[in-house]
């Protein structure tokens, strides 16, 4: 009974085990194969559906296996995928992470290196620090020769010596002072004295020449003036001898020649006269001429004092400017610390050297001068960089692991690139460089201090750094978006 009641149970399934497994014929081709595949997909799921309950325990494992509907769990797997898929994605579009620009650099003081240079072609008598020198300010970095400068600054100490006391000898000759006694041990004051002396006793000469000359006029003028007026009483006698030889004739009692004599001896008291007061006007003349030719040398003596005075005060202002170039051209030669600081380069030169002017000899970093990092950032970096975003900067002396790191800002960025080719360019600088050229950047220490650093020891210039510059956010979802955009945008089209 319970056999008889299998039977037709079984008969479904039976009907679409050989359906599924068909009896229409051999496939021919793929589409036969895949018609195939599906017509035994459909012919399992018929089975499993179709089966009694009552008759899985008398099948195979096979068919009990087929028969057992799943569990509820795994038919929810799609709406699990597609929930946790749901929660990435809004995951994904919410959360944002920090957009970092990277590069490399060095830390180095607030301004530039102090340089010192030789001012001009000189020869390097000693050379008395070494790189890495702590220096004070004052302190005697190297020597030149100064065999060139000190010949140069004695002569024009020579020379402006001479030049005053050719200034004291000239004043004392326009103010008319006797010369002072000059010390035994200036042998220029004691030439100008001894010049002063001779041209004093010179100009006295000539001017007692022409006070002789003078006087001798004036004697002259005061004798001939005495002797006119002798001569002025003697026409008047003849004067009246004539009158009364010219009655006498005219009364016939004298005779013509006493009256012509009478006369005669009048013109010739008259022409004495007039000679006389000739000879008055003449000496006169040359007695203005000689007091004008006195007070011309001394005028003409007085100017050429006042002249050369004025070129000895020119030639020694030029003197004195002279002198105060040799003065700061022998002070360069000694060459100093301006300010406290560390050795940071010294010329490969040795005592005896010729050195060029202006080239660098001693290159010193200021100390107490506050830090910066001088970074490198690549082109492709820079877009959304600006002065004040936050740098963290990691010093590769120490792990900052253990030491921590640095905070600072953003304060410039260039303008242009650099291809960083030179000799002086890093390999991470030369890297960037060979794919677009780099720009620099200065970037602003908070803080110098980092952790667990053992005393005496700190960050110093020169030391390299890791820098990464916080430029914004973006979320994740960018991630995958930005490649599929790019590769929308950069596939359909013609290279």
């Amino acid at each position: 009974m319970a056999a008889t009641d299998t039977i037709p149970a079984l008969a479904p399934g039976l009907a679409s085990w050989r359906k599924g497994h068909g009896t229409a014929g051999p496939a021919s081709g793929p589409g036969g194969r895949l018609r195939q595949g599906w017509q035994r997909l459909r012919g399992m799921a018929r089975r499993r559906s179709s089966l009694a309950i009552e008759a899985v325990p008398f099948q195979d494992d096979l068919e009990e296996l087929i028969a057992t509907p799943p569990p509820p769990l795994l038919g929810g797997v799609h709406y699990l995928m597609a929930l946790l898929f749901g929660l990435l994605l809004m995951v994904a579009c919410l959360t944002r992470v920090d957009v970092v620009v990277a590069g490399t650099g060095r830390l180095a003081a607030d301004q530039p290196p102090i340089v010192l240079q030789p001012l001009e072609r000189g020869v390097l008598s000693e050379l008395r620090v070494r790189p890495g020198d702590a220096v004070i300010r004052g302190q005697v970095l190297a020597l030149l020769d100064q065999s060139f400068t000190a010949a140069e600054r004695s002569a024009l100490l020579d020379q402006r010596r001479s030049l005053l006391a050719q200034q004291h000898r000239l004043a004392a000759e326009v103010a008319g002072r006797d010369p002072v006694p000059p010390a035994w041990d200036d042998p220029d004051a004691l030439r100008q004295a001894m010049l002063q002396a001779q041209r004093r006793a010179f100009r006295l000469a000539r001017v007692q020449a022409f006070e002789a000359e003078i006087t001798g006029a004036e004697a002259a003028i005061e004798t001939i003036e005495r002797a006119g007026g002798l001569l002025a009483q003697q026409v008047a006698i003849a004067r009246d001898v004539e009158a009364l030889r010219a009655q006498l004739l005219a009364g016939q009692i004298g005779s013509r020649l006493q009256y012509l004599a009478a006369r005669t001896q009048r013109l010739q008291a008259d022409q004495a006269l007039q000679q006389g007061r000739d000879r008055i006007l003449e000496l006169r003349q040359v007695l203005a001429a000689k007091q004008a030719e006195r007070q011309a040398f001394l005028g003409d003596w007085q100017r050429q004092l006042l002249e050369e005075d004025l070129r000895i005060r020119g030639e020694l202002v030029r003197v004195e400017e002279a002198l105060a170039k040799a003065d700061r051209r022998d002070a360069l030669t000694t060459i100093t610390a301006p300010e406290d600081g560390i050795v940071l380069e010294v010329a490969r030169r040795s005592a005896g050297s010729v050195l060029r002017e202006a080239e660098p000899l001693v290159t010193l970093v200021p100390s107490g001068v506050p830090l910066i990092a001088e970074v490198t950032l690549r082109s492709a970096d820079i877009g959304y960089a600006k002065p004040g975003d936050p740098v963290v900067l990691k010093v590769d002396a120490f792990p900052y692991q253990r030491h921590g790191l640095l905070q600072g800002t953003l304060r410039a960025v260039s303008r242009d690139s650099f291809g960083g080719r030179g000799p002086s360019a890093a390999s991470g600088e030369a890297a960037a460089a060979e794919a677009g050229g780099v720009h620099r950047a200065q970037v602003v220490l908070q803080d110098l201090q980092l952790d667990n650093l053992p005393p005496g020891l700190g960050v110093t210039p020169g030391m390299t750094v890791a820098a990464e510059i916080k430029v914004g956010t973006r979320s994740v979802m960018s991630y995958f978006l930005y490649p599929l955009l790019r590769g929308f945008r950069e596939s359909i089209r013609e290279p």
